[in-house]
């Protein structure tokens, strides 16, 4: 572990930018530590009060005692010069300089993000597991924030997929956020994923670091899908970054209704990848499993019952039982029996007690 680099992260003001400029100008982490104040100065590298910060920072900071507590934490250090740096964020416009990590930073091409509003609907939240599940089945790492909602269901169903997941964290990786989530880090880490964050351990979630992070989870994938995002949410400021650095965005259409579909659904609208199905993101990148490995997987034709039930279903909204039998003029056993038959043929999928909505492929 590089101690210096480990510790310039913890210095207030001073950005990836300056980092980079610094490590750049000294050669190494290490010459930047040990330089004089008058060296510093005279690269006019940072001025002001940042350079002050700086300074003072260096003079109370014993980067020996920042490794220890690193190490202590389980965590790793790494910059974006070294080999085990993610290659694609290094090629970005503003990588990290340091990256702070816990379990193995990925070495493959398939990366994908997958993103969304913490507050959404069941069908964002079963379209993010699927994908996460059906496009880790293919080896492809699902990236995400490890925030509420979408990205919580992306990277379960990137392990339920046997596969791998990441998650870019907006704060110290000593700092589980949000909480409830302890033990789905703890999983994605045993299975050979990795915790990452640009922000040294102690660093609380600060609502300025969530669109710094979105940068990284961009800048790591070849492509994002967006699942559900509404008009001004975060996931959308993912997307912008994406673009600028040449990603790919796939957007997930939703229900015109719902204020939480109204940003995908306005991604389409501008150009991005309408994604009906992780397949969409397999076809793009040419990912798709050759022909002797393809699974035969169809489903049984439905009844005349069968379909006359599912008229009454949409793609992307929740139907309850009682209002299909007051339209539908079945009785309730009956009704029973064909909603059952339904799921076992993967057509619907029950989302709460007597709520049903379409599967997605």
């Amino acid at each position: 572990m590089d101690i210096y680099a480990a510790s310039l992260p913890g210095c207030p003001g001073l950005g990836a930018k300056h980092m980079r400029g610094l490590i750049s100008y000294f050669h190494t982490a290490e010459d930047v530590w040990k330089a004089s104040d008058e060296e510093i100065e005279n690269s006019r590298l940072i001025t002001g009060k940042r350079k002050s910060a700086f300074l003072a920072w260096r003079r109370e900071t014993d980067p020996v005692a920042v490794a220890e507590k690193l190490y202590t934490a389980g965590i790793r250090c790494c910059t974006w010069e070294q080999d085990e740096y993610p290659t694609l964020l290094r090629t970005t416009s503003n990588p990290p300089a340091v990256l702070f990590y816990k379990g193995c930073l990925p070495d493959h091409e398939k990366l994908v993000s997958i993103v969304g509003s913490r507050k959404c609907t069941s069908y964002g939240l079963q379209t993010a597991e699927r994908f996460g599940k059906k496009l880790a089945e293919q080896g492809v790492v699902i990236i995400s924030g490890g925030a509420r909602g979408i990205d919580s269901a992306a990277h379960t169903g990137a392990l339920s997929g046997k596969g791998i997941t990441v998650v870019i964290a907006a704060c110290g990786l000593d700092r589980v956020y949000p909480p409830e989530n302890r033990q789905l880090f703890d999983r994605i880490v045993e299975n050979g994923g990795a915790l990452i964050s640009e922000y040294p351990p102690g660093t609380p979630p600060l609502g300025r670091q969530f669109p710094a992070r979105n940068r990284i989870i961009a800048g790591m994938s070849r492509g994002v899908v967006v699942v559900e995002a509404a008009e001004r949410s975060g996931s959308l400021i993912t997307a912008d970054f994406a673009l600028e650095e040449g990603r790919d965005v796939f957007a997930v259409p939703g229900s015109i209704y719902y204020p939480s579909c109204m940003g995908t659904n306005l991604l389409i609208r501008h150009g991005a990848i309408c994604c009906t199905s992780f397949k969409d993101v397999l076809s793009e990148y040419g990912w798709c499993p050759e022909e002797g490995e393809k699974k035969t997987s169809f489903r049984q034709p439905m009844t005349v019952e069968e379909e006359t039930v599912y008229q009454y279903y949409t793609l992307g909204e929740e139907v309850s039982s009682e209002d299909i039998l007051q339209q539908s003029g079945f009785s309730v056993a009956r009704l029973t029996m064909v909603l059952l038959s339904l799921q076992l043929k993967g057509y619907i999928q029950e989302v709460g007690t007597g709520r049903y909505m379409v599967m997605v492929d």
